[in-house]
């Protein structure tokens, strides 16, 4: 991805961080997916663990990979995962190595400004 859809992202993803609660993913009311299929990441039942459990499920269940991460000033790393079917999440790891999924969907596609700039 070109180093503009990176930056982009980070800068949508902080601002995701930055302006909503983190349960508001979570008070929307929402559909059972089908049977059999997993449920999105912002419906499981504990949306935080260890970041090497969630890299898992997110790589496991849904296909995600890190596409894009960045350091806030208070020193939390947020990273957007996304897979090639279009699902992302975003999650955020605080400084005592806490994760937690602060959003996630379907759709997500890169964007890249025509003239390089964001």
């Amino acid at each position: 991805m070109p180093r503009v859809a990176n930056r982009a992202l980070l800068i949508a993803a902080a601002a995701l961080m930055a302006t909503l609660p983190a349960d508001l993913t979570l008070s929307e009311p929402e559909t059972s997916p089908p049977q059999g299929t997993p449920p999105p990441p912002h419906m499981l039942p504990t949306p935080c663990g260890q970041r090497a459990d969630i890299v898992r499920l997110l790589r496991e269940q849904y296909g995600e990979s890190p596409s894009a991460q960045g350091l806030s000033d208070a020193g939390t790393v947020a990273e957007v995962f996304t897979s090639a079917k279009g699902s992302w999440t975003i999650v955020a790891t605080a400084p005592n190595g806490l994760t937690c999924m602060v959003g996630a969907g379907q759709s997500w596609q890169p964007v890249v400004a025509r003239d390089d700039t964001i």
